[in-house]
């Protein structure tokens, strides 16, 4: 599998990238699409074609400040879930950005949550992958998150800042991060 960069090299996966993720997340975890493209072309964010010769599986959509990166977004096309697609790109991601801190937000777990198993699954996931707990729980734009890095370490001045460096301050201020736990 190999990760292909829709802003260049990538562009014929574009409008399959741009339908999956239509589809993939709930309009209010969604960003908008003309947002998503100034912070690329500002250098912020990268729209990522996962692909396994040559044939669409899915997406990765990162946030990007200096050494640091955030997943945003991480979808399997349906038609290719249950195939270890999921794992092999997550491995894949983790290789691309190894020489830098790379955050995962996750829903925190929630048992009286109406995904409460989706949630479970997410967080097994994730840490069979190689991610780990950072003790850190944010609440941003009204949904709590739990933070997971590949070394297990952040702070939530670090992340708070990372946001600022890649938003601009009146978007920041919209998520309005808050501090839920930290270890």
């Amino acid at each position: 599998m190999k990760l292909i960069n829709i802003a260049d090299e990538g562009a014929g996966y574009k409008a399959q990238l741009y339908e999956l993720y239509d589809n993939a997340f709930p309009e209010q975890e969604k960003k908008p699409l003309h947002v998503m493209e100034q912070l690329v072309n500002d250098g912020k964010m990268e729209m990522l074609a996962m692909v396994d010769e040559d044939e669409f599986v899915g997406l990765a959509i990162n946030m990007i400040s200096g050494d640091r990166v955030l997943l945003d977004y991480y979808a399997i096309a349906p038609e290719k879930r249950s195939c270890g697609y999921g794992s092999k790109g997550l491995e894949v991601l983790l290789a691309h950005f190894e020489n830098q801190k790379y955050i995962f937000e996750i829903e925190t777990q929630d048992e009286k949550a109406e995904n409460a198993e989706e949630r479970r699954r997410r967080k097994a996931f994730y840490l069979r992958n190689g991610l780990k707990e950072t003790g850190l729980s944010a609440n941003v734009y009204h949904t709590d998150f739990e933070i997971l890095t590949p070394d297990g370490e952040l702070s939530f001045q670090e992340y708070v800042d990372f946001l600022r460096e890649v938003l601009d301050e009146e978007y920041v201020q919209m998520l309005r991060p808050t501090l839920i736990s930290e270890r």
